[in-house]
């Protein structure tokens, strides 16, 4: 009875420290879940904040994205001002020349560059000189400068730096018109850039001509050597006479006079026909340099060389137009006409070249503000670099080796007209080795990154 009683003591006593047992099993797993949902909540609010920091973090990049393409715009706008005026022609406000770029190019398209609204943000534009080493921030001096183009989004801004400037010209082509090119008769263009290119059209008649590079155009090529059409337009230079003008040996007056630079004597005649007097007392007979010269007043004015003597080598800048009809044997010059040039002597010509000019100096042979016609049967190769502002045409058996560009900006004059052409038995060999003293007319940008 007693053993029993004791049995039933041990049992209760043993399921009470199991009851405790369990109680406090369940203490602790309340506990461990209480800790569990503490640090569950805290990592939840850390993710939150940190989704919550990631978000604003990604607007932020969106918005400074949205500022960088709003600034690329700035730079773009600016690059069409330079190089394209209102009438979409080559260049644009580059053509006032980098300093005038500096100074006003923002000023005198504020409404374009400055402030401006652009896709729910806005872009404003400067422009700064580059280290050129003129000391001086207002002027340039090596046809770079640098572009600062900052972009808006919101309170974020981004800004992006390009230097940009206009290069030499250098012709890929022999012939490059940016009008209309005809062509007849059996011309020849030869060496490794022995080609020709119209930013018009070409048409070329006949088959007896050579193209040895063949022949393209913008729109529409047509005939013997053609290669292509609807091909991209080349750049094109608008060339100045009077960029060139401080190189010349002799000044051809509008007023009919004639300005020697290198003594500074001013020759001038009595009448027309009439010996040239130069201007020291009276005393200098200018008869052996300029007796091949003459000026007329009729038809606008124009000056003439017509003589086989009497016209002094050097390079020539004349206000008027020019016309040459016969000259001097080996005669070495080189024409700067503010009008046309109409060159159709037969006697052999030489480019002028001074040795203290530098070579792309030396390589200008004729260059006009208007038209240029060259025809005549000149026996011997002649240098150089023909550009006109116009049209041209080249004739006859002229040979040549360089390369001829005309703008085609205008068809005021009538010398040539309405097209460039290209005929008879003339010869022009280039290979891409002539080297010009005009620059591109388009500027291009030469490094680019955000700042």
């Amino acid at each position: 009875m007693r053993t029993a009683m004791n049995g039933n003591r041990l049992r209760q006593e043993d399921g009470e420290r199991m009851r405790k047992f369990a109680g406090s099993e369940r203490g602790v797993a309340l506990i461990t879940a209480l800790l569990l949902l503490v640090l569950l909540g805290g990592i939840s609010l850390v993710a939150m904040n940190y989704s919550s920091m990631d978000i604003s973090r990604n607007k932020k990049y969106v918005q400074s994205r949205e500022a960088f393409y709003m600034a690329e715009a700035g730079i773009q706008k600016a690059l069409y001002l330079l190089n394209y005026d209102g009438s979409e022609n080559s260049p644009g406000y580059a053509s006032n020349g980098m300093t005038a770029v500096i100074n006003s190019l923002v000023t005198d398209n504020a409404s374009d560059l400055t402030n401006v609204s652009f896709n729910g943000g806005t872009y404003d534009v400067t422009v700064q000189d580059n280290d050129d080493g003129d000391g001086n921030t207002a002027a340039d001096v090596d046809n770079t400068v640098i572009l600062l183009a900052t972009g808006t989004r919101n309170d974020v801004t981004v800004t992006i730096r390009a230097l940009i400037g206009r290069t030499l010209y250098k012709a890929k082509h022999a012939i490059t018109t940016q009008g209309n090119l005809g062509g007849a008769g059996s011309f020849t263009v030869s060496g490794s850039n022995g080609s020709v290119h119209s930013n018009g059209s070409v048409d070329i008649s006949g088959s007896a001509n050579t193209i040895t590079q063949g022949a393209t155009a913008t729109f529409v090529c047509e005939g013997e050597g053609c290669v292509a059409g609807g091909v991209a337009p080349e750049s094109i230079p608008i060339v100045s006479p009077s960029a060139f003008a401080s190189y010349a040996n002799y000044k051809l007056k509008t007023d009919g006079t004639i300005y020697e630079v290198a003594t500074g004597i001013t020759y001038s005649q009595a009448n027309p026909g009439a010996d040239w007097i130069g201007s020291d007392a009276g005393s200098t007979n200018g008869q052996a340099k300029f007796g091949a010269w003459s000026y007329s007043s009729g038809g606008g004015g124009y000056w003439k060389v017509n003589s086989a003597t009497q016209a002094a080598n050097g390079m020539y800048y004349s206000e008027d137009d020019v016309k040459v009809q016969n000259t001097p044997s080996g005669w070495e010059t080189t024409i700067l006409s503010e009008g046309y040039i109409d060159f159709s002597a037969g006697g052999d010509i030489v480019n002028y070249k001074n040795a203290s000019h530098t070579a792309d100096i030396q390589n200008l042979f004729l260059v006009a503000k208007t038209d240029i016609e060259f025809s005549g049967n000149p026996s011997n190769v002649i240098e150089g670099i023909i550009a006109c502002q116009e049209q041209l045409s080249v004739s006859g058996t002229v040979s040549l080796q360089g390369y001829v560009v005309s703008a085609d900006i205008a068809d005021a004059e009538n010398l040539v007209s309405p097209e460039s052409t290209i005929s008879g038995n003339m010869s022009i060999e280039y290979n891409g080795d002539t080297v010009a003293p005009f620059l591109s007319n388009k500027v291009v940008v030469m490094d680019w990154k955000e700042i």
